[in-house]
């Protein structure tokens, strides 16, 4: 947060002092003096905020520190665009003390009938393994956007092989040939601590933090710790190896919908559940960004019941590519009722199985209590080694490397598919972050038949559909209806934000620079805010462009066009 700053108005202008930002860049912090006035109510909600232009003129900085700040405010849900119109603060709610609740939104629920598809490809999509590995087969294809393993020729051998060394060479026999700490070595432990104060705005002490060999087998501690006799919800359209974890486990999941915001917390209420599985930041597989409002509605509800938590699913937090990372939900828990988890899979590779967990001050120590005997899956020089990774400030740029790669091949990808011939019938969703995004295809009957003639063509590409968890979805693509989801027409949204850099996130602006139509003509992006938008006749894929090769993009692309030229 800035330091104290000075505000006034003048007129309907906002003014602040941008000399006491410090080291921070301009547009950082004329984003955080607004949302800070929006968060304290200095700002109204409904109230309308200046146009980019007359701001930037009045602060005496460039269009694009105000364009900036905006468009990350608006990323979080704190600001909404409207089209032609302007921005306008954004309504949040206000969390209480536990047990106290705060006011919710109504809202519609829909229910489903699709039985669940197979898992086998599904589950590859996140964690990026093979997407074939559960079948046995390993058909060859030209491009495999179900999410196949990362990129080659990403892995910082020299960095990781210069910790390995030195913690081989400098660490105790004790420490490395001798049992590790139930939760992880606390060297590793204070690492993460750091790293998480550092970009995710998350203040946590080590004794908060336990380490294990992957995300799956925390969920399934988590499960010991919190009981086998409750009700998990689970965003939809969602993640099928998580549901398939949790029933394993004994676990009754409840599939919530989705809406513009993120999950309903109405239809959070209707399923009885008392703990709700979310991925607020990315959500998988839509994309979206769950608003600030939102978060703290969820906040609310867990507060409302003394043994509800929030578990979020941080799982691609690395990877964000137009404006500041998107503060996790746990970075505003006031009550202890977020539990953070994340991996390093999706930075290192799916074949380090490093996760952690970040439990409220309560439930780390019922863990330590009831499940201490446990002792820590992860080898201690694994371990060690890693945590010097990422103390010498390695990680941080091996991950800053794979940022700028991803988003050089996301940015090819997009743009052979604009030129391409069937350019003109393609949308794109949820392209700021993420290694995954959705496309649209206009004119799209059946996307399930179409997935299957790409696959015979030598491309691997899956309907949104076939991630509803409770089976929504009929033939056909996803639709939206009053701000839902609705996996049962033939349209949808991610409902994030699609500004980005260089042109291919440039939401559609008019002259007066507030938004409205493109100057663009080769980026046909949705750009959304706090509410879905409804787009007709078009069927949607998720697209995993983790493993692809650059000499594969051509070639998938002709692919596409030749069974989507109809």
């Amino acid at each position: 947060m800035p330091g104290h700053f000075r505000k006034t108005r003048l007129a309907a202008m906002l003014t602040y002092d941008l000399s006491e930002r410090q080291e921070r860049p301009l547009y950082e912090y004329l984003y955080l003096c607004i949302r800070q006035d929006i968060q304290t109510g200095a700002i109204a909600a409904g109230e309308k905020l200046p146009s980019k232009r007359g701001l930037a003129k009045h602060l005496g900085v460039s269009l694009i520190t105000v364009e900036g700040a905006y468009a990350q405010l608006v990323a979080e849900g704190y600001v909404r665009a409207v089209e032609r119109k302007g921005y306008y603060a954004c309504e949040l709610p206000v969390v209480e003390e536990a047990g106290a609740g705060i006011r919710t939104r109504s809202a519609r629920v829909f229910r489903s009938s699709q039985p669940l598809r197979s898992l086998g490809d599904l589950d590859a999509s996140r964690e990026g393994e093979p997407a074939s590995a559960s079948t046995g087969s390993a058909p060859a294809f030209i491009a495999d956007f179900r999410g196949g393993a990362a990129s080659s020729g990403l892995f910082p051998y020299d960095g990781w092989a210069k910790a390995l060394r030195a913690a081989l060479a400098e660490e105790t026999e004790e420490s490395l040939a001798g049992a590790s700490h139930f939760q992880g070595s606390l060297r590793l432990r204070r690492a993460i601590c750091a790293h998480l104060k550092g970009i995710r705005g998350v203040s946590v002490e080590p004794d908060q933090v336990f380490i294990g060999a992957g995300a799956q087998y925390l969920y399934h501690m988590l499960v010991q710790l919190l009981g086998r006799d409750r009700k998990v919800a689970l965003e939809n359209p969602g993640y099928p190896r998580l549901a398939k974890i949790y029933e394993g486990n004994g676990v009754q999941v409840c599939p919530v919908p989705m809406d513009g915001q993120g999950m309903q917390v109405s239809a959070l209420r209707e399923s009885g559940a008392s703990i709700a599985h979310i991925t607020p930041s990315h959500q998988f597989p839509t994309g979206q960004v769950t608003s600030i409002a939102r978060r703290y509605e969820l906040l609310g509800w867990a507060a409302e019941e003394p043994d509800r938590y929030l578990i979020e699913d941080d799982y691609d937090c690395e990877f964000r590519f137009a404006g500041r990372p998107i503060p996790a939900l746990a970075s505003i828990d006031v009550n202890g009722r977020v539990i953070y988890a994340n991996t390093f899979s999706k930075s290192l590779g799916a074949g380090f199985r490093v996760g952690y967990l970040v439990l409220p001050p309560a439930l780390a120590e019922r863990y330590r209590r009831e499940l201490g005997f446990y002792s820590c899956t992860v080898s201690a020089i694994d371990q060690l080694a890693l945590a010097r990774f990422m103390e010498s400030g390695s990680y941080e740029r091996h991950v800053n490397r794979m940022r700028l790669h991803y988003r050089d091949l996301r940015n090819r990808l997009i743009g052979a598919l604009n030129t391409c011939a069937i350019g003109p019938r393609l949308s794109f969703r949820a392209l700021d972050a993420g290694l995954h995004f959705l496309m649209g295809v206009q004119d799209c009957p059946d996307p399930e038949a179409v997935s299957k003639d790409l696959e015979e063509a030598g491309v691997a590409l899956m309907p949104l559909s076939h991630f509803v968890l409770d089976g929504s979805a009929a033939p056909g693509g996803p639709a939206v209806q009053d701000g839902l989801i609705m996996l049962g027409g033939s349209a949808s949204s991610s409902g994030s934000a699609m500004s980005g850099e260089s042109g291919e996130g440039a939401s559609r602006r008019d002259e007066s620079g507030e938004p409205g139509e493109s100057r663009e003509g080769t980026s046909r992006q949705e750009s959304s805010s706090a509410s879905l938008m409804n787009y007709e006749d078009r069927g949607w894929f998720m697209v995993n462009y983790a493993g692809l090769r650059e000499d594969s993009i051509a070639p998938a692309v002709a692919a596409l066009e030749k069974v989507l030229g109809f």
